[in-house]
């Protein structure tokens, strides 16, 4: 009697266990950076979106997104949402990687650009030789594109000092001259020429064409395989909120506040970006291809086929 009590025991013991990592094998970690494109997740979060499908998405707040790659390789996020040129370059390194939906599309009507402090003598990118320029992650796509737009316009981006900075950091240390300039978008570009005296001198995204993806939401090709249903489910979920930010502005803007920690009064004035989740491989992706090669970031074109998680249907 006593061996059948320990068994029973021992099984409902197995079985409790089981259960528990069920559940923790089902909770799903979003890592993402503090940045309005990313309000999608946000709002699904708070709004229960994710919650009615079934999913157990945990949001976890990454200081710039270099880190976020990393994070998914080691599986210490499920989903990440860095931009494509860091994705593309983790590919030619041999990581197998796909994106299952967008933040945001080109153009956007957020104010963006390479502000410059007041007395860095900074006019235009031919001013930029050996000035101490702060960029939101090394290799990513705020670094690659300010150096393109500055080599498309008479300067010589190998001769500027790149140094990583958070975007949250763009006022403080342009105000303290710790750099010449930073690397931004709003509301941070905006903050660094309101409160820090800083002076916009080009909108670099404005050579990035029409549909081109801005940030994106990243798995590993072995999350995605083994998990399409949550895929399809998340997918949509983003959708679903972006219907809901469309009709309920207070309530987005708290999420936003919420996720990023930026000051209400802050969030209250900022212009939503050009939201859209569905991807397409040619469209969305091509010029970062193209660039990702020109600047020498990879080797190979990434096919764009193979990496894009299309939504049911398409």
């Amino acid at each position: 009697m006593k061996r059948t009590i320990a068994r029973a025991m021992l099984t409902t013991a197995a079985l409790a266990l089981s259960a528990i990592s069920a559940l923790a094998a089902d909770k799903i970690t979003l890592m993402y950076t503090a940045s309005a494109p990313n309000l999608a997740a946000f709002v699904a979060k708070d709004q229960g979106f994710f919650e009615k499908r079934g999913l157990d998405v945990d949001l976890k707040l990454a200081q710039n997104g270099s880190v976020i790659v990393t994070a998914l390789v080691s599986g210490s996020a499920h989903i990440g949402i860095p931009t494509p040129v860091v994705v593309f370059q983790a590919i030619d390194n041999g990581v197998d990687l796909q994106a299952i939906a967008s933040t945001n599309v080109f153009p956007d009507p957020s104010a963006a650009g390479l502000v410059a402090g007041k007395d860095s003598g900074i006019k235009g990118p031919k001013d930029l030789a050996d000035k101490k320029i702060g960029v939101p992650g090394v290799g990513g796509l705020l670094d690659v594109v300010m150096r393109e737009w500055v080599d498309r316009n008479g300067g010589d981006s190998s001769k500027i000092n790149i140094v990583e900075i958070t975007l949250p950091q763009s006022a403080d240390i342009l105000k303290a001259g710790q750099v010449d300039g930073v690397a931004s978008v709003d509301p941070f570009a905006s903050r660094a020429v309101e409160s820090a005296g800083g002076i916009l001198i080009g909108n670099y995204l404005d050579i990035i064409p029409d549909g081109t993806v801005a940030s994106i939401y990243t798995v590993t090709t072995d999350w995605a395989s083994a998990h399409k249903k949550e895929v399809a489910d998340f997918q949509a979920a983003l959708d679903e909120a972006l219907g809901y930010i469309k009709t309920h502005d207070k309530e987005a803007r708290d999420s936003l506040a919420k996720y990023t920690t930026l000051p209400p009064p802050v969030v209250a004035n900022l212009k939503f970006p050009n939201f859209s989740t569905h991807l397409d491989p040619e469209k969305s992706f091509t010029f970062w291809n193209e660039l990702a090669k020109k600047r020498g970031l990879i080797t190979k074109d990434v096919d764009l086929q193979a990496f894009t998680v299309r939504y049911p249907g398409e």
